[in-house]
């Protein structure tokens, strides 16, 4: 893989980086944030920082076409990193707020490039062994930063994460910067707009593939935002007690992926994909009948939601993957945008679910409802589709 493709090893470690810098963050943003107003209005935040992601991934196909593919992931990363030096530093809410929302955006388009990276570099034979490994390289900061985030907000504060997160994609800007400074762009599709999504749809596998990973993305988001203000407003959990909790959740992410991600290439997806659906969903729904301050119960269930998503993961980006080709970004665009819609209907959703669900609890019996119909989405793919 990395004699075919020596730039993979760069590319693994940006993502590796890019990862742990937002594994720092990501679990304590929702709690962040509503420091700055209520939990109820985290809610409308994540809606308006998705909104704003779907309107700036819209516009990347043409903005690639005017810069190169390694001066694009400069400037969105300096632009990253700049963002969380300022929500480290900064106190006025509305101007922390809108800081978020820009910080929030910069994610995808970093997350775009790096996919984008990985489809130049990568051959369509092993999609599924080089999407596993990448995965596996990227969950493994996820773990890694549980490990030590939850200690960190223990004894100080959000700024230190903050500052940490900031340090971590100083150095990814001058690994980029070295690494491909001298990339040679494929030639990109000239279809750009709202001809790129009539294409995407026209073909069944990609519309399946997106549906697939907006409900991936769905639950990562639900959980995301609402399991952290969960453990610790409801059930009394503090944030060292919290970082082992996530740390064991997340191990499924460097345990399975790879392995599977080989498997995939034997095999397809569609017995996986049903797999991970129901294991995801079961354990999510078992989530709700679980009100006891007990670190390991919560870890090890956790872990079981985590088994079913991580196999989720890997099989979708592979199927989606299988069906285009490096010239494609602007399809990579429109299924990459799944996570941003997710954050708009998840906190919508939620939003709306708070004002008739008698308790905070029954968040995990709405999301594993909507899981179980990922089972009958994957049961839908033909051996002729992969």
């Amino acid at each position: 893989m990395f004699k075919d493709n020596p730039k993979l090893k760069n590319i693994f470690f940006l993502g590796f980086l890019f990862s742990l810098h937002l594994a720092i963050v990501s679990y304590f943003n929702s709690s962040f944030l509503s420091f700055f107003s209520s939990e109820k209005n985290v809610s409308l935040i994540y809606i308006l920082s998705s909104i704003f992601s779907l309107l700036v991934l819209f516009f990347v196909p043409t903005i690639l076409k005017k810069i190169r593919e390694c001066r694009f992931l400069l400037w969105v990363s300096g632009l990253s990193a700049l963002s969380l030096l300022l929500l480290a530093t900064l106190k006025i809410p509305a101007i922390v707020i809108i800081i978020f929302i820009f910080y929030f955006a910069l994610n995808y388009l970093i997350i775009f490039a790096l996919d984008e990276l990985v489809e130049i570099f990568s051959k369509n034979s092993s999609t599924g062994r080089v999407r596993g490994l990448y995965l596996t390289f990227v969950n493994l900061a996820w773990v890694i930063s549980q490990a030590f985030s939850g200690k960190i907000l223990s004894k100080y504060s959000f700024v230190a994460l903050y500052f940490i997160a900031f340090a971590i994609m100083i150095i990814f800007l001058f690994v980029a910067f070295f690494s491909f400074k001298n990339l040679k762009d494929p030639k990109y599709d000239k279809v750009l707009g709202w001809q790129s999504f009539k294409n995407f749809f026209a073909n069944k596998n990609l519309a399946r593939a997106y549906k697939i990973n907006f409900l991936l993305q769905f639950f990562y988001a639900w959980m995301v935002i609402y399991t952290p203000i969960y453990l610790y407003a409801h059930l009394g959990f503090n944030w060292k007690e919290i970082g082992t909790i996530f740390m064991v959740m997340l191990l499924p992410f460097i345990l399975i992926q790879f392995p599977l991600g080989k498997y995939s290439d034997k095999i397809g997806e569609r017995k996986m994909l049903i797999y991970g659906f129901l294991v995801a969903s079961l354990a999510t729904l078992s989530l709700f009948f679980i009100k006891k301050h007990e670190v390991w119960i919560w870890a090890i269930m956790l872990f079981s939601t985590r088994l079913g998503v991580a196999t989720i993961e890997v099989m979708s980006d592979v199927y989606f993957f299988k069906h285009i080709n490096k010239e494609n970004d602007e399809f990579i665009a429109v299924y990459r945008n799944t996570a941003p819609v997710s954050y708009i209907f998840a906190p919508l959703i939620a939003f709306v679910a708070f004002y008739f669900i008698p308790s905070f609890n029954f968040i995990f019996l709405i999301m594993g409802t909507i899981m179980l119909y990922g089972v009958y989405l994957a049961s839908t793919i033909k051996n002729s589709d992969i």
